[in-house]
């Protein structure tokens, strides 16, 4: 009786029910003998979702095993996706800087909705190229010196709230204390807009700034991407985005009505945030090629003003500057891009600076020294601060934003004998790289003084990678530096951090590719003597 239901259970129903199964295990183990093949070690896969099952533990738990374990290149599976992961500094010059030719592209979710498929970071080849030269002007140092007045603006506000903070003697939740000072200035820098999120919390571009569950390694359209790549033309047939439509249209609606005031406003081209930048883009590009300017913001490698001129010899129209669509796109980029990363760089400095407080009170004498030379906390005065920048160095080795960076191999390429075929995608880490004893002896330790001259000059220079490498390196990279220092130097003119009993030592991070803490950081804050 109780095997009834198996006999009547249809003899054709149960052998496609096998034949199914058998075709997806074949399906989703067919790749696995890639890295055999190669001479590459690594973590046994499972069929469908390879090594994934591991990022449970976090991914820098699992990259730092896979390292110890395997070595400095080894091999792993992304659902059936093989990927090489890199922990070697000259492996990462090799692959990001002296072949960037074949690794000149990332490889990105294959969803090409509009807007974001005109994002920075998804563009491939020559539109790339293009964008990346329209834009990268706009981050120059000129450009940060002319918006470092709208950051300071947005300093007074956070400088208000923690005083506030202060009289009634409470801890202060740096995520949130930061946050709301990020958001201000990426809103007035990047859109031009008062935001004053700090005093309006319900304001919506405050309610679009916590993105973090959408870059989760949990979110279903990952989880498809993955898994079940096969569906990803229903995605693309349903114009499904990874992030949710409501703050797409939030932020189309606010490029939009700007891009109107700003082209009927004979004085907009003088301002001087990111937005009008771009709406300026081909203006900058023909004075940038013109004057052959060669600041700081380069990238490794490659001579930036013999990058640009040999755009103009592409087949994609330089001289249109940027759609709307592309706008839109790399607003929404440069808000999402730089609130989580500038927010958790500054909690983690505070965090750094509370549990090491000689640190602190030399950092704290080094900007008052620097600042009797200046009436105003600005681009000026913090690229004078030599011992921040050590603090602010060291602190993005321990706690890079990005836990990784990939590129996607567009030829067959042999590196350090290794066969890499075309279509791999190569993924290096930073924060393995940055916790390498070989690198940094004691990494766990925070010791600012590893990015004096002399100690910096000792080591590998892609043995610290935090905005990644090559021309693909962070553009906002210049931009973040002068927010986050500019934010903390104020704060330190003032006060005092120390930990407090709700402090976790060491700081909990996340599993996900970014580092943000979940729990935050909670530090007692107090004024100075």
């Amino acid at each position: 009786m109780e095997m009834s239901w198996f006999h009547s259970f249809p003899s054709t129903t149960f052998v496609l029910v096998v034949i199914v199964i058998v075709l997806l295990y074949l399906y989703s183990t067919w790749t696995f003998s890639t890295f055999k093949n190669m001479g590459v070690r690594g973590p046994t896969p499972w069929p469908l979702i390879g090594s994934m099952l591991e990022y449970r533990k976090g991914i820098v738990v699992k990259d730092l095993e896979w390292t110890k374990k395997y070595g400095k290149v080894c091999g792993i599976y992304e659902g059936r996706r093989p990927m090489l992961l890199v922990t070697d500094p000259e492996m990462c010059k090799q692959i990001c800087v002296k072949h960037f030719s074949s690794f000149k592209n990332r490889n990105t979710l294959p969803l090409k909705s509009k807007p974001m498929s005109s994002r920075l970071f998804q563009l491939a080849d020559d539109r790339w190229k293009v964008t990346r030269n329209t834009l990268t002007p706009s981050f120059s140092g000129s450009k940060m010196r002319l918006m470092s007045p709208l950051i300071s603006r947005c300093a007074d506000e956070l400088i208000k709230n923690m005083e506030a903070h202060c009289k009634e003697g409470k801890t202060v939740q740096c995520k949130d204390l930061f946050g709301s000072y990020v958001v201000d200035s990426i809103a007035s820098v990047g859109f031009g807009m008062d935001v004053s999120s700090q005093s309006q919390p319900e304001h919506p571009f405050v309610k679009h700034a916590n993105l973090t569950a959408i870059l989760s390694l949990f979110n279903p359209v990952f989880a498809i991407v993955f898994f079940f790549p096969f569906l990803l033309p229903l995605l693309k047939y349903f114009e499904i985005q990874l992030l949710p439509m409501k703050t797409i249209d939030y932020f189309s609606q606010v490029v939009g009505e700007t891009i109107k005031l700003r082209n009927s406003d004979k004085g907009a081209s003088q301002r001087v945030d990111f937005l009008q930048l771009m709406i300026n883009a081909h203006e900058i590009y023909d004075e940038y090629v013109k004057s052959k300017e060669d600041d700081e913001d380069h990238d490794e490698g490659v001579n930036r003003v013999e990058f640009i001129k040999d755009s103009t010899h592409s087949s994609v129209n330089l001289s249109k500057g940027l759609s709307e669509d592309e706008m839109l796109a790399q607003s929404i980029v440069f808000f999402i891009a730089g609130y989580e990363t500038t927010n958790a760089t500054m909690s983690f400095v505070c965090y750094n600076l509370a549990t090491n407080p000689e640190t602190q009170e030399k950092l704290q004498k080094e900007i008052d020294e620097v600042m009797c030379n200046y009436d105003d906390v600005g681009y000026e005065a913090v690229s004078k601060m030599k011992y921040l920048d050590m603090v602010v160095s060291e602190t993005l080795r321990m706690f890079p934003p990005p836990s990784r960076f990939n590129r996607e191999c567009n030829q067959d390429i042999n590196i350090n004998r290794i066969n890499i075929p075309k279509g791999m995608t190569v993924s290096v880490s930073p924060y393995v790289i940055h916790h390498d004893p070989d690198n940094y002896p004691d990494p766990e330790k925070f010791i600012p003084e590893r990015f004096s001259k002399e100690q910096k000059e000792k080591r590998h220079p892609y043995a610290w990678i935090p905005f990644g490498a090559g021309p693909r390196n962070c553009i906002g990279m210049r931009f973040a530096l002068m927010e986050l220092k500019m934010g903390l130097v104020r704060v330190l003119q003032k006060f005092t951090f120390e930990p407090c009993a709700e402090t976790e030592i060491p700081p909990v991070l996340g599993k996900g590719i970014f580092l943000t803490p979940p729990n935050g950081i909670k530090l007692s804050v107090k004024l100075r003597e």
